[in-house]
């Protein structure tokens, strides 16, 4: 499930690893393939947010929402935007605990960030929509990516994918029952 708290300590987190800020394009692009990394190890993501593909490849959309709007966000005592040439910077403003992330979530936002350190934003962007099979241009919309169709392009079969869903939906259950 999405928490914001735990996305925003996610974000510090990687943007801490950057020298403190990324562009936007960028992060996102890491944000998502940090969570693909979660799935593929462990059937769950790290920020439990809803995956679109869009123009510049594959977002998490919440996440998305609130880095755009910084301003209007409860992120925004954190986080700032500041202008670059096509896509703002995210920069940390001020720093925030990180209790919410487990020792395998910052390995995960570790490699991620160390695998693509070199790479700019639209080699990131590239390499997206070249090497990720869930990820289809929605021709300037948008499109969702189903946790299923992540899980297929990481080569699991139907009953691999049932398995995770029905897991998914009983653990679920038990948070709502709490």
């Amino acid at each position: 499930m999405f928490s914001s708290d735990k996305v925003l300590q996610e974000i510090v987190y990687l943007l801490g690893l950057n020298g403190g800020k990324m562009n936007l394009l960028k992060l996102m692009k890491e944000l998502y393939l940090i969570d693909r990394e979660a799935i593929a190890e462990r059937d769950t993501s790290v920020s439990g947010d809803i995956f679109f593909s869009m123009k510049h490849g594959p977002v998490l959309s919440l996440t998305l929402n609130m880095l755009n709007d910084l301003n209007g966000s409860e992120w925004g005592e954190w986080l700032e935007s500041l202008p670059a040439k096509y896509y703002n910077d995210i920069a940390v403003k001020k720093e925030t605990e990180l209790a919410l992330l487990s020792e395998k979530d910052k390995e995960y936002i570790s490699t991620v960030s160390e695998r693509f350190r070199h790479y700019t934003s639209f080699q990131l962007e590239d390499y997206t929509h070249k090497n990720l099979p869930e990820w289809h241009d929605p021709q300037n919309s948008s499109k969702k990516i189903r946790y299923c169709d992540i899980m297929r392009a990481l080569g699991r079969s139907d009953a691999e994918i049932r398995e995770a869903k029905e897991e998914y939906e009983f653990v679920c259950g038990l948070n709502d029952a709490l």
